[in-house]
């Protein structure tokens, strides 16, 4: 009878103690778990406001320029807002106008609070031991279901088609492969080409580089000319330049209606250019006729007969002579 009270206590005890593991068992949660990164010490709290939160969970990293400097540490819902109680590493100062945002880098990722500084307020000192963000200068992260919406409107709405088909159109005016190639080479020819010849661009640069040091140098000179009270000599240089302009262009227009007469002196000129051209070879020609005709005929003149011909071909040589012979003229 004793052994059979001992095992009812027994088995109501194991029971009571399941109870109270499970119970326990059910009430951790899991920010309650110990995290494998370092805490933010004892730094100070701020509480940032938002709309909605979506599915921040206590122990969300807390980044601020890349870097994380705090955590979520609780999350109060109130009827419009929820109020985020973040811990902050204490050597880190937020700008009092600073922004608070609420991220997930990828559709799936871990979501944290970003902390975003204003570049249109004025650093006027910075959040302390409970100090607030109002729901003005914090951002709620859209929901799931207007992302996954989006993205099906996206792949939905034609938008991939219309790449494939502009791809298409690209590929269709596009030359043949061996014309890209073609110009693949060529273009790689003229950027070797340019690479070689970084020389004179950096010749151009020291040289635009010194131009401006020169400019830099005669700012007061340059700001004593383009000065206001320059601005009457710069005007009147101005208008006499016009005027003269407007006289020589009517001079220009006669000078092309009148000019006709300059046609066939030009055109006697371009065959002068055509003769003097021509002259190196008349100079030899004439050198040679000097030197084999005139001037021996000068220094010997005489005559060689060698024929005499009728109109019907008969040799009167013979005749000639006998007549000059007779004459005394010949021996």
């Amino acid at each position: 009878m004793k052994t059979r009270i001992d095992l009812g206590r027994t088995a109501r005890v194991t029971t009571a103690l399941l109870l109270t593991l499970v119970a326990s068992a059910c009430s951790l949660r899991p920010e309650d778990l110990p995290s494998v990164r370092g805490g933010v010490g004892d730094g100070y709290e701020i509480s940032l406001e938002f709309e909605s939160v979506m599915n921040l969970p206590a122990g969300a990293d807390v980044i601020m320029d890349g870097v994380r400097v705090g955590e979520v540490r609780e999350l109060d819902v109130a009827d419009d807002s929820v109020a985020v109680v973040a811990g902050i590493r204490q050597d880190t100062r937020v700008p009092a106008g600073a922004r608070a945002i609420v991220r997930q880098n990828t559709l799936l990722g871990d979501t944290y609070v970003a902390l975003v500084r204003d570049p249109d307020a004025v650093v006027g000192g910075y959040l302390e031991e409970g100090s607030t963000v109002p729901l003005s200068r914090t951002t709620s992260p859209p929901q799931l279901e207007d992302t996954m919406a989006v993205l099906a409107t996206f792949v939905n709405g034609g938008s991939i088609r219309r790449v494939e088909d502009v791809m298409a159109r690209v590929n269709a005016v596009m030359p043949p492969v061996p014309e890209v190639e073609r110009l693949a080479s060529i273009v790689s020819v003229d950027l070797r080409d340019l690479g070689d010849r970084t020389a004179e661009i950096d010749r151009l640069l020291v040289e635009m580089d010194a131009t401006a040091v020169t400019v830099d140098a005669n700012a007061d000179s340059l700001a004593t000319i383009f000065d206001s009270s320059t601005v009457h000599y710069w005007r009147r240089l101005a208008v006499d330049v016009v005027s003269h302009i407007g006289q020589i262009l009517p001079s220009v227009g006669s000078l092309y209606e009148g000019g006709l007469w300059l046609i066939p002196m030009f055109e006697s000129l371009a065959d002068t250019t055509d003769v003097s051209r021509g002259g190196p070879s008349a100079t030899v020609e004439v050198s040679n006729f000097l030197r084999t005709t005139l001037i021996p005929f000068a220094q010997n003149p005489s005559v060689d007969i060698v024929s005499v011909e009728t109109a019907d071909g008969d040799q009167l040589l013979a005749d000639a002579e006998n007549i000059l012979r007779m004459l005394g003229a010949v021996k």
